[in-house]
């Protein structure tokens, strides 16, 4: 049976919240800071190892340069691959989609034994919304684990980033991949203006109306444009809110971006024959776009560069 990619995130999404919690109550280590996790290597000598860096669930040290990666997050392999240690990895799970070559596993990353990851010999796992008791199961394993939550800011992106490049040996390659993320962004942000500004939008997960409020990543990158996101107002309750076509319509947004286009195979001229939704003024000024599911759950620079393109030509003047 087909999985459903919308079924799918929208576990994730109760999955992230439930381990988002655990998390902030299992630790109370401070955060280390991206400038200082970046320093496991530099141009001129190699790696530096043991080298401590900073999980979802505290600091976690890697005793060796990690040489067998599995890699169970797309915005985590997304970075791994940005970062060049490619070579490294053994496997990613199977939603990962960039890059296209990775080596795909039918794993979903919310496994519940440590077992099933066993048979390659990992000497780093890299999680987001890990199951259970895994975490631990793997660490009495003495296999480390690096967990990295659903990031909801740029900053939290750019120091994931670094704790990456921490522990994969890569501190070196970190400053050119946020300064290149970064001129993406400048660059889409330019050709756009102040074209969006102050305009109001709606994320469509799935057919059900399931959104995204700008508290998620997918938010803070359409506030980089200045627009206004119509779900934020049902969102007091869940960052991932399910509102109605009845909203939709009284909200009347400016512009409309389908995330539904690979699961539930919506389209701009579906969503425009809705029941009522000719009237709308995204309809009406054909501002219904649709994009990949995966920018709706996913925050790495492949996605980032992905989405802030595409919004930079599509609200440009």
């Amino acid at each position: 049976m087909k999985r459903s990619w919308a079924g799918y995130f929208l576990a994730r999404v109760v999955v992230a919240a439930i381990v988002t919690a655990l998390l902030s109550a299992a630790t109370s280590a401070a955060p280390v800071p991206a400038a200082q996790v970046a320093i496991a290597g530099n141009a001129t000598a190699g790696p530096v190892f043991p080298v401590t860096v900073h999980s979802g669930d505290g600091n976690v040290t890697i005793q060796a340069r990690p040489v067998r990666i599995l890699c169970l997050s797309p915005s985590a392999t997304q970075m791994v691959y940005a970062l060049g240690a490619g070579p490294q990895v053994i496997g990613v799970d199977e939603y990962s989609s960039w890059p296209a070559d990775a080596p795909r596993t039918k794993f979903t990353g919310a496994e519940t034994s440590a077992e099933d990851y066993l048979p390659l010999r990992p000497d780093l796992v890299v999680l987001s919304y890990p199951s259970g008791a895994i975490v631990q199961q793997l660490r009495e394993l003495k296999v480390p684990v690096l967990v990295l939550p659903a990031a909801t800011t740029f900053a939290a992106v750019y120091s994931q980033l670094a704790e990456l490049a921490a522990a994969t040996g890569h501190g070196a390659a970190v400053g050119a991949v946020e300064a290149s993320m970064k001129e993406d962004i400048s660059a889409a942000t330019h050709k756009a203006g102040s074209a969006a500004r102050g305009d109001s939008y709606y994320i469509e997960i799935d057919p059900t109306y399931y959104t995204a409020t700008s508290k998620t990543f997918i938010g803070a990158e359409f506030s980089l444009f200045g627009m206004r996101d119509i779900a934020d107002p049902a969102g007091r309750l869940s960052a991932y809110p399910q509102i109605s076509a009845e909203y939709i319509l009284k909200t009347n947004p400016d512009y409309v971006f389908l995330a539904d286009t690979v699961c539930c195979q919506q389209t701009p001229a579906g969503f425009a024959h809705r029941p009522g939704f000719s009237v709308l003024a995204a309809v009406r000024l054909h501002h219904v776009i649709g994009v990949n599911d995966s920018v709706a759950s996913e925050w790495g620079p492949h996605t980032i560069e992905t989405l802030v393109a595409l919004l930079g030509d599509t609200l440009r003047s």
